[in-house]
C-alpha cells in the first residue's frame, strides 16, 4: 500500500513531461523567423510560373512550413501551409500555398496577411491588412479580388488607396495565393503600414472562409520577416582581372607619355644650349 503514492507520483511527473513537451510547443511556440533572400520580381497571378529571362518565379524565395490554428484552441489540427519570402528593392513578396479537400472548402476563402508595425506579436500591433478573396471557389464563375484594408481596434476599414497586390488560384486541392507588399516607400500614408529596410516585422498569415472579416478568421499564425539591405553584387574574378589589366595599360601608357615629355623637354634644353 505504501508504493501508491510513488506511482501517483510517477504518473504525475509523466503527464507533466508531456504536457510540457507537446502541449506548451503547440501554443506558445515562438513565430517561425523568415532571412529572405533577394530575388528577382514574380508575376502576382496564383501561378508559379517562369519569367521572361527563362528563371523559375520564386526561385530565390526562402521557404518554410507552419501550421494555421484556431484562436484558442487546444484540439485543433491545423492548416499545413507552405510560406515563401522574398524581397527586391521595392517590394516584398509572399507565397501562401497548401492543400485541401473540395468537401472541406468554403466558395469563399481567403488568405490575409496582417502587417505589424514592428516585431510585436500582440493583436493591437497588426494595423495593416492585404487580402486575397475567393468568389464562387471551385464553380465557373470563379473570381478573385485583392482588398487592402486598414485595421483599428479590431475592425477592418477599407484603404482609400490600395498599395500593393495579390492574387490566387486553385490547381486541382492546392491554393497558391500570391501578395506584394511596398517596402522602402517614402509617401505619407496612416492607412498603411510602409516596410523599411533593415528591421525585423510580425505578419499574421490568417485563414478565413467568408468576407466578414472580423468574424470570418477561422485560422491563424505570426511570423517574423527580416528585411535586409539589398545584397551588394560581388564583381566575377574576370571583371577584376580585367580592371587590374585596364589600370596597368593605363599607368604604363600615363608614364610612357610623361618620359616622352620629359625626352622633349631635355632636347629643347640642348637646343637651346647650341643656339647660344
Amino acid at each position: 500500500m505504501r508504493k501508491t503514492p510513488i506511482y501517483v507520483l510517477i504518473c504525475l511527473v509523466i503527464t507533466l513531461v508531456l504536457f510540457i513537451n507537446f502541449f506548451i510547443p503547440l501554443t506558445l511556440g515562438a513565430a517561425e523567423e523568415f532571412e529572405p533572400d533577394y530575388g528577382n520580381a514574380p508575376e502576382i497571378d496564383g501561378d508559379i510560373g517562369t519569367l521572361d529571362n527563362g528563371e523559375k518565379e520564386w526561385k530565390n524565395a526562402t521557404k518554410e512550413e507552419i501550421t494555421l490554428f484556431s484562436p484558442g484552441s487546444t484540439t485543433d489540427l491545423g492548416l499545413l501551409v507552405d510560406i515563401w519570402v522574398m524581397f527586391n528593392d521595392s517590394d516584398l513578396y509572399i507565397s501562401v500555398q497548401f492543400e485541401l479537400e473540395a468537401t472541406y472548402r468554403n466558395s469563399q476563402e481567403f488568405i490575409a496577411i496582417l502587417t505589424s508595425t514592428s516585431d510585436a506579436e500582440n493583436n493591437e500591433s497588426f494595423y495593416d491588412a492585404k487580402i486575397v478573396q475567393f468568389y464562387d471557389l471551385g464553380t465557373i464563375n470563379e473570381r478573385t479580388e485583392f482588398f487592402d484594408y486598414y485595421i483599428v481596434n479590431g475592425q477592418f476599414y477599407r484603404d482609400i488607396d490600395e498599395h500593393g497586390d495579390g492574387d490566387a488560384d486553385l490547381d486541382g486541392d492546392k491554393s497558391i495565393y500570391e501578395f506584394q507588399i511596398p517596402i522602402n516607400n517614402s509617401e505619407e500614408d496612416d492607412q498603411d503600414v510602409f516596410l523599411d529596410l533593415g528591421e525585423t516585422y510580425a505578419f499574421k498569415v490568417v485563414y478565413g472562409i467568408n468576407a466578414d472579416y472580423e468574424l470570418g478568421a477561422l485560422k491563424s499564425n505570426t511570423i517574423l520577416i527580416d528585411i535586409e539591405y539589398p545584397p551588394i553584387d560581388k564583381p566575377e574574378i574576370w571583371e577584376v582581372a580585367l580592371l587590374i589589366t585596364v589600370i596597368i595599360v593605363f599607368c604604363g601608357l600615363g608614364a610612357l607619355y610623361g618620359f616622352y615629355v620629359y625626352r622633349i623637354l631635355i632636347i629643347r634644353k640642348k637646343i637651346s644650349r647650341i643656339r647660344r
